[in-house]
């Protein structure tokens, strides 16, 4: 096994996948969720081929057939229930090899957690503070008592916790004191957990600030000192249509995704409220007899909602309730609900939705969110801005953020989704592919799965922008562009569009390869130490 121990804050849909990565990668790896089960993020996700084979080689092949529905196509309707559009994908099988496939993520996420050992995923551990070591040469801190512990670098990580009931300052600093290089994890409970690096929702699970010890370590220059396994990753170049250029493999000096940004101001806020209904009577919604996937859009041009609704495979259905809150420069309190939790809001924005909301399943929304339990709805938001999260950097070199806890894409067609599981491939190809665990090796190793991360998350940032104001942004300008970019584009500019997207279908490489059977062939990317550099252009 290797020597590398990997903490993992929270479970979702992209820390989930890392963990089963990382349990048939053989690294020693321990989950920490606050909850004291699965979390409930409700709401359903399409899979595109992009992740088929990913997930295929994860053994989860006959999980997703059973659980899941083939998405052939999906219907565009106005408040009036007149179809706008339809966009066709019943093409996917034979051109990539799958249909893309609509499952709820609570089911995604229980299929993954089935495959994880009981004794790598630990709950009720809300985690209260993270103190990482970021030097090489001894150190020393000082308990509340004034002992003195010495953080030795030629010592072994010690990879046991306490017992969690009521740990003393020495015992923490004694098993700190093994641990010269490494991040350490302090839990509500008082248990204490070690490893190398930390990955995953860092910021909200925390309730205290991470205490960095770096006291005589200058910080790694990302422009130099590359080893020379890594060397090549500077030669490669891509422009892209704006005619800017982007770190596609070949550039002198890759992005660099740590580097602070200022934050552009926000134009919108959103609200998704998400739900999952309980089983239904296919007499009275007869789409639920179809053994395909039925999604349907509805854009309302007079109302500041949006919303979409999908059959599932259990004769249930997923819903969503967008809604939009433009700002003006002038505004000084941007969120109408900034006051309220989670629950609150969900409530808040369910009231306001009109019995006149008609449910393009059959019914109206609110007949379907009355058949939705209360535990089976979410609420997210998502600021239409820019921010220096998109690729999880924090200011520890031992510390990443994973997944949707980074710059949020909207939630279009799966998008979001997809996105977080392509996440958890580079990450666990970097850390697979890690040389030592000395502080300098993981520093390049996740610098590398961020830049690898950086051209594509954000070409799916602006698709899902893109897709999102074609789709939902209200106006007669917007209606006549959306039914002229809908109804009017040519079919081989939209197959070139998608093949373009989905001729990306990575497989971790340290698995079995499983046959890729799509006429459109999969692109072949060179790898630096079995991580993909760039990917390539789509929108």
């Amino acid at each position: 096994m290797s020597p590398l121990r990997v903490l993992i804050a929270g479970a979702d849909m992209a820390t989930l996948t890392l963990a089963l990565m990382l349990e048939q990668a053989g690294i020693d790896y321990l989950l920490l969720e606050s909850h004291d089960t699965l979390p409930v993020v409700a709401g359903g996700v399409a899979l595109h081929p992009t992740v088929l084979p990913l997930l295929e080689q994860l053994s989860l092949r006959d999980d997703l057939l059973f659980f899941s529905q083939p998405l052939e196509q999906a219907l565009v309707f106005d408040a009036n229930m007149n179809c706008i559009s339809s966009l066709d994908w019943s093409s996917w099988q034979t051109r990539y090899g799958a249909w893309s496939r609509f499952i709820s993520r609570p089911e995604y996420c229980s299929a993954v957690l089935e495959k994880i050992p009981e004794s790598r995923v630990l709950f009720n551990k809300t985690i209260q503070s993270v103190t990482t070591v970021e030097t090489e040469d001894d150190i020393t801190d000082t308990t509340s008592n004034g002992n003195t512990w010495r953080w030795r670098p030629d010592s072994l990580l010690d990879s046991d916790s306490d017992d969690g009931s009521s740990i003393k300052d020495e015992k923490r600093y004694q098993a700190r004191s093994h641990q010269s290089r490494g991040v350490t994890v302090e839990c509500s409970d008082g248990s204490v957990y070690t490893g190398h690096v930390l990955v995953g929702d860092v910021y909200s699970q925390v309730e205290r600030k991470i205490k960095v010890h770096a006291p005589q370590m200058q910080h790694l220059d990302q422009e130099r000192d590359l080893p020379q396994s890594l060397q090549h990753l500077r030669p490669y170049a891509a422009s892209h249509d704006d005619g800017k250029p982007h770190w596609h493999g070949k550039t002198d000096r890759p992005p660099q995704p740590t580097m602070i940004k200022k934050e552009a101001s926000a134009r919108e806020i959103q609200f998704h409220v998400s739900g999952i209904t309980e089983a239904l009577d296919p007499q009275r919604i007869p789409l639920l007899k179809e053994d395909t996937t039925q999604l349907r859009l509805v854009t309302d041009d007079k109302s500041s909602f949006s919303w979409w609704a999908a059959t599932l495979v259990d004769r249930r259905i997923a819903w969503q309730v967008t809604k939009r809150i433009p700002l003006s420069e002038k505004s000084v309190h941007p969120n109408e609900f900034g006051t309220l939790q989670e629950e609150q809001v969900a409530a808040a924005i369910l009231e306001q939705v009109s019995s006149n909301m008609v449910c393009p399943l059959g019914g109206t929304m609110s007949q379907l969110i009355s058949w939705t339990p209360s535990s089976n709805i979410s609420c997210r938001r998502w600021d239409d801005r820019r921010t220096v999260s998109s690729t999880g950097a924090t200011d520890s070199s031992r510390v990443v953020i994973l997944g949707e806890a980074c710059k949020k894409i909207l939630p279009v067609f799966g998008q979001a989704g997809v996105e977080t599981i392509l996440d958890a491939l580079a990450l666990g190809e970097a850390l697979f592919y890690l040389p030592s665990t000395r502080l300098r090796d993981i520093h390049q190793a996740l610098e590398t799965y961020r830049w690898e991360r950086t051209v594509r998350r954000e070409a799916a940032l602006d698709e899902s922008r893109n897709m999102d104001l074609l789709l939902n942004v209200k106006g007669p300008t917007r209606r006549l562009y959306r039914s002229l970019i809908l109804n009017y584009t040519p079919k081989c500019m939209m197959d070139k569009r998608y093949d373009e997207k989905y001729s990306y279908r990575p497989q971790a490489s340290f698995l079995d390869q499983v046959p890729d059977y799509g006429q459109v062939l999969p692109i072949s990317q060179p790898r630096v130490g079995g991580v993909f550099v760039g990917a390539p252009k789509y929108g």
